[in-house]
């Protein structure tokens, strides 16, 4: 499962096509394993302030049944423990309609842990191409190393 309780930067997401469709769509990504970055080990053991870096590929599938595919780059960065979310990413997608910007605030789905899926709600924007400023809300679940899954829904066109 995951290296990095907070591997979850990832979402990622990724998953992104035509805003202008106006219409929701599901995706699934695939990661690569997370590159560590700092953090400090507190007096009790657990790790505080950690983050990473993790790219993935994701494949998006829209309600008309069209697909896309893509790639994707995430940093995150654990939260203190006292914060709304334990884990804050922001992420870069792209594809061959253009590039996005993803937002998620990531929760452990039980215990906190290296093992623990996470579930992650977000925002995109579309920041370039004939959809470019357009916006929409995203869910992740990423519930291994390797795999996490979403939703996500244009609010409004380009």
């Amino acid at each position: 499962m995951k290296k990095l309780a907070f591997a979850a930067i990832g979402a990622a997401s990724m998953l992104f096509a035509n805003p202008a469709m106006a219409q929701s769509f599901s995706y699934e990504v695939t990661w690569e394993p997370v590159e560590s970055i700092g953090g400090i080990t507190g007096m009790d053991g657990s790790q505080s302030a950690g983050g990473g870096i993790v790219n993935g590929t994701y494949v998006t599938t829209f309600d008309d049944g069209s697909v896309v595919n893509g790639t994707v780059r995430c940093v995150g960065m654990r939260q203190p423990s006292n914060s709304l979310f334990a884990i804050h990413m922001s992420c870069t997608a792209k594809d061959d309609q253009g590039t996005y910007s993803l937002i998620y605030g990531c929760n452990f789905l039980g215990k906190p842990g290296p093992e623990t899926p996470l579930g992650c709600a977000g925002g995109m924007q579309a920041k370039d191409g004939e959809n470019a400023g357009a916006r929409g809300g995203l869910t992740m679940h990423w519930y291994s190393d390797e795999k996490s899954t979403g939703t996500g829904q244009w609010y409004t066109a380009g």
